[in-house]
């Protein structure tokens, strides 16, 4: 039976959602096939394992229960988790990891850190690859590539915090004489609707720099569609072999799904546990929102999208499952890409279990096959190379005295 290490939490402002991700999969995974091993990561940065962790309410009095429970990292330079003291006597103990899950969002997780960490231990993990995961993170980036690769984005202005610290007046006539009000202010790392503001004016706008500004040293300002239709649609698989879900379309009340309609829904404390939608266990927060399946709008731009979505999903290099999100200007019927989520919440299960094409459970088993896939091509390819750099230089080294290699 495979060893499954399923990672959440982390020290970012997506930690709940994160722990709600991790849990629902866990709930969710075939335990005939996969031992499930939970490793959850505080936000003040401490790892623990546990199956324990597996009860959501823990989390609830998480600092009151910490004591009694084991700390455990993923080693650098091997597949394997070192648990702290678990052993006989108190000894340290390693644990062997077949594949990860990660279901860490945003910052510190599913930026690349935590994929270059497993990237160093040598385990196959589910998600998109260091360089997939830091672009997809990162809005400024993330624009810039799908714009130079010919993927339509809305007209956007960024800059650095000490830059609006140091002149407003400036970095707002640059705002103002590209774009027209109203606009969408945002931290460039992060998601989930963290730290995000629509401006009206100008005194909104300032207003709305400042709260970017406390999530994130890179501020992005885009043009805010107003008559707005939302689309999102999932991509699944890696190099050419890459699948696209069906289109949804997210209802909202308001201009732009806030955190709590994104993962709350009707839940009532974000209770986790129960059935839902096509007897999926987990919290009723991404599946439950109101939504449109398929998305109510014309083939044409359904067709469009599940191209950009391949497209992207191809030019950021991406692995496993993603969601990308797409605007449409309702006015000028033009569709617009927003951006990708390349570990969604949920996993986007919702997407692939429309007409019952995948559950979770298969969903879950698809990924980590491609994670297995990915990690077999990896090991194809040729990581060392013997040159004569170091027998040619050693006399040189071993006489020369610091500072005096190459110069005076």
């Amino acid at each position: 039976m495979k060893r499954v290490g399923i990672i959440f939490g982390g020290v970012t402002c997506e930690h709940d959602v994160s722990v709600v991700t991790g849990v629902q999969l866990a709930e969710n995974i075939d335990k005939n096939k996969y031992e499930v091993f939970p490793i959850y990561i505080h936000t003040d940065g401490e790892w623990y394992v546990g199956k324990e962790l597996l009860d959501i309410g823990i989390y609830k009095m998480f600092d009151e229960k910490k004591a009694s429970l084991k700390k455990g990292v993923i080693l650098p330079n091997k597949p394997e988790v070192m648990i702290e003291g678990s052993g006989l006597l108190g000894r340290t103990t390693y644990v062997t990891l077949d594949v990860a899950i990660p279901c860490m969002h945003g910052m510190n997780g599913e930026d690349g850190t935590l994929q270059g960490l497993l990237e160093l231990s040598g385990i196959p993990y589910t998600s998109s690859g260091v360089l997939g995961a830091s672009i997809g993170m990162d809005k400024i980036i993330m624009k810039n590539i799908f714009e130079a690769n010919g993927l339509p984005v809305l007209p956007y202005v960024y800059f650095l915090r000490d830059e609006w610290k140091e002149n407003q007046d400036n970095i707002i006539s640059k705002i103002e004489n590209k774009l027209e009000y109203p606009l969408f202010v945002k931290p460039s790392n992060l998601g989930s609707s963290i730290g995000i503001s629509k401006a009206k004016d100008r005194d909104e706008l300032m207003t709305a720099i400042e709260i970017a500004a406390s999530y994130d040293e890179r501020i992005i300002v885009e043009k805010a569609v107003e008559d707005i239709i939302e689309v999102n649609c999932s991509g699944l698989g890696r190099a050419n072999d890459i699948r696209v879900s069906v289109c949804e379309r997210p209802i909202s009340w308001h201009e732009f799904l806030t955190f709590e309609e994104k993962y709350l829904g009707d839940a009532k404390g974000g209770k986790i546990g129960g059935k839902t939608s096509g007897g999926v266990k987990g919290s009723k927060g991404m599946e439950s929102m109101g939504r449109k399946v398929p998305a109510d709008i014309p083939d044409e731009q359904t067709a469009l999208i599940k191209d950009y979505t391949k497209k992207a999903f191809k030019i950021l290099n991406a692995k496993g499952v993603v969601r990308i999100d797409f605007i449409i200007d309702n006015a000028e019927g033009k569709v617009y890409i927003n951006e990708i989520n390349t570990i969604p919440g949920s996993m986007a299960f919702y997407l692939w279990n429309f007409k019952g094409e995948l559950s979770y459970m298969e969903l879950i088993d698809k990924i980590i096959e491609i994670a297995e896939k990915e990690h077999e091509e990896k090991l194809k390819n040729n990581y060392t190379y013997n040159s004569n750099v170091i027998n040619a230089n050693a006399e040189a080294l071993g006489g020369a005295k610091i500072g005096k290699l190459g110069g005076n």
